[in-house]
């Protein structure tokens, strides 16, 4: 596997290949369904926001890939004229669960 893959470009890949939910409120509701596969957040989001979506992650034990960016920023990636604070993956598409773990434990600075 590459080391220069960049989470921008998983997030682009995911959205292409893959099936994404957007927003916190489904984002919580697939992740408490378990259909969610990994979770990408944006790292300016609400304080409270950011501490229900990494609860029931880790009760789910669903790896969180935190985007280094607004909330706008990601909406941006995504092609959405609006905020996203977060993202459920539930089809990984053409990038391995490997990879996304890889990388959220880079994003939560657990290299």
């Amino acid at each position: 596997m590459s080391e220069n893959v960049s989470i921008e470009g998983v997030i682009k890949n995911i959205v292409k290949s893959g099936k994404v939910s957007i927003g916190y409120r489904t984002t919580v509701k697939n992740i408490k369904l378990g259909k969610a596969k990994a979770v990408i957040m944006a790292s300016k989001i609400p304080r409270n926001i950011f501490d229900d979506i990494k609860y029931y992650s880790s009760l789910g034990n669903i790896p969180v890939l935190i985007y280094d960016g607004t909330s706008m920023d990601l909406g941006a990636i995504l092609g959405k004229p609006f905020p996203v604070s977060s993202i459920a993956v539930i089809d990984l598409g053409n990038v391995s669960l490997d990879t996304i773990r890889e990388l959220a434990s880079k994003s939560m600075g657990g290299e």
